[in-house]
C-alpha cells in the first residue's frame, strides 16, 4: 500500500475547507475527483476517515492521519522554501539542540554572532536534556548538538569537545529533610524524587538502573527554570553543573555518594559520515573561536 501524496492534499483539503466543494475549489478540480481521491485513500488504509453528514467529522483514524497529512504538506512547503533561500542567496539551515546549561551560558553570544554573520541562514535551535540530543542528532532530528558528553558516545559521532563541567547532587536548604540529607545523604536518598530532565531506559543505558534505584522517584523536567523552583520548594533532589552552582544560593552538595557527583566533557557533536550544511560548518568555527 502506498498513499500518493495528492491523496493527502485532497484529505486535508477537505478537512481544513469543511467539505468537498469547497476543497475542490481550492485545490482547483472537480468535485467528482475529490470524492474519488477520498474514496480511493479510505480504501487503501481500509478505514473511515470521514463522518458525512450536515457537518464532516474526523473519526479518530481520521484525527490521527489528518496530523500526518499536516507534517507532509508542512514539510514540503518548508523544504522548496529553503531551495528558494538557497537560490537567492541563502546559505541553509542550521538545525541545533544545545543542553540548558550551554544554553544559559553562552547560547545567547554564540547564536547573535552566528545570525550577525550569517544574516540569510536559517536557525532551528532546541534546548533539550543532553542524552535526548544524542539520540536526536542520532536520528538526524539535529545536525548538531551541544551539551555534555555521555560516558559512551555512539562511535560514528565526531566530538569537539570545548570545556569540562562538573554536575554536583544537590539539595536546597528550604528542602523539609534538609538536615538529614547532609549529615547522613546515603541514609535518606533513598526516600527522595531526583528532579532531572530526563533518564532514558535503563536497556539503553544501564548506568541509569544505578541511579533510580538510589532514589525513591524521578521527575523528569526538561525545563532548568522549573526543576531549580521544584528543588528549591523542597520537592526534591537535582543535579546542577559546577558554573551553575556558584550562582545560585541555597543550594549544598550531596557528597560521599557514588553519584554524588558526575564529571563530563562538553561540546559539539555531529554524524562523521554525513556531509555537514554550511551553517553547521561556520557555528562550528565560531565555537572553535569562542573556546
Amino acid at each position: 500500500m502506498q498513499v500518493e501524496r495528492q491523496e493527502i492534499r485532497v484529505f486535508a483539503a477537505v478537512v481544513e475547507a469543511g467539505g468537498f466543494s469547497r476543497a475542490a475549489e481550492m485545490l482547483d478540480v472537480s468535485q467528482s475527483a475529490v470524492s474519488q481521491a477520498m474514496a480511493n485513500l479510505e480504501h487503501k488504509l481500509d478505514t473511515v476517515l470521514l463522518l458525512r453528514g450536515r457537518k464532516l467529522e474526523l473519526t479518530e483514524a481520521g484525527k490521527r492521519f489528518f496530523r500526518y497529512a499536516r507534517t507532509v504538506i508542512n514539510e514540503e512547503a518548508e523544504t522548496l522554501d529553503d531551495i528558494r533561500r538557497i537560490r537567492s542567496g541563502a546559505l541553509s539551515t542550521l538545525n541545533l539542540a544545545m543542553s540548558s546549561s550551554v544554553n544559559r551560558f553562552y547560547g545567547t553570544t554564540l547564536l547573535l554572532e552566528f545570525s550577525e554573520r550569517n544574516p540569510l541562514t536559517r536557525l532551528k535551535l532546541d534546548v533539550a536534556p543532553s542524552r535526548e540530543m544524542v539520540y536526536g542528532v542520532d536520528e538526524d532530528r539535529w545536525e548538531l548538538g551541544f551539551g555534555p558528553f555521555q560516558s559512551r558516545m555512539p562511535g560514528h559521532f565526531e566530538c569537539l569537545p570545548f570545556y569540562r563541567e562538573q554536575r554536583m547532587l544537590v539539595v536546597h536548604e528550604n528542602h523539609p529533610d534538609f538536615d538529614a540529607l547532609m549529615s547522613a545523604p546515603e541514609a535518606h536518598l533513598a526516600s527522595q524524587t531526583l528532579l532531572t530532565s530526563y533518564l532514558d531506559d535503563a536497556g539503553k543505558r544501564p548506568g541509569n538502573v544505578r541511579i533510580r534505584d538510589m532514589v525513591g522517584d524521578v521527575w523528569e523536567v526538561s525545563h532548568l527554570e522549573l526543576r531549580l523552583a521544584l528543588c528549591e520548594a523542597g520537592k526534591g533532589v537535582c543535579y546542577l553543573s559546577d558554573r551553575l552552582l556558584e550562582e545560585l544560593t541555597g543550594y549544598h552538595p550531596l557528597g560521599g555518594l557514588e553519584i554524588s557527583s558526575l564529571e563530563r566533557d562538553v561540546g559539539l557533536y555531529y554524524k562523521k559520515h554525513k556531509a555537514l550544511s554550511e551553517g553547521a560548518k561556520r557555528f562550528i568555527g565560531i565555537c572553535q573561536r569562542a573556546f
